[in-house]
């Protein structure tokens, strides 16, 4: 999360993500308007990994959503990432988001937080410099 926007897109290019989108218009939380957005494939509606990344001097955010391609199963993916973080981090805290209406797991280290949710059948990590959960998730 201490990436400048070059480093950052520079990064995931390398890890084989590519730019779908220079800001976007929409998102799913009006926090994230103007993020860039990003695809582990060229055709995004293809890809198994979407990531909306907001980075300005004050605020990071990094939204990553795991969704169903025709390639994989997001449970795989996801379910590996989650179980790193919970053997990563000793922190974890559930709360209730009034406006997704879901349970939300956090987990800080180092002045980072890391939120992970389902919207719908969709899980979803946000990764902040911040802390959101009155900004993003009330």
């Amino acid at each position: 999360m201490t990436y400048n926007r070059t480093a950052y897109t520079n990064e995931l290019f390398r890890k084989h993500y590519f730019t779908v989108e220079n800001a976007i218009a929409s998102a799913q939380n009006n926090l994230l308007i103007g993020a860039m957005s990003y695809s582990n494939e060229k055709v995004p509606a293809n890809g198994e990994i979407k990531v909306l990344s907001l980075i300005t001097d004050k605020q990071q955010i990094t939204e990553i959503y795991f969704v169903n391609g025709p390639k994989n199963d997001y449970s795989k993916n996801f379910t590996e990432v989650y179980n790193q973080m919970v053997s990563f981090f000793d922190n974890q805290i559930v709360f209730k988001s009034e406006k997704y209406k879901v349970d939300v797991t956090k987990f800080t280290k180092d002045k980072v937080y890391y939120y992970v949710y389902k919207l719908k059948e969709i899980p979803v990590i946000v990764v902040a410099n911040m802390k959101l959960d009155e900004t993003y998730f009330k």
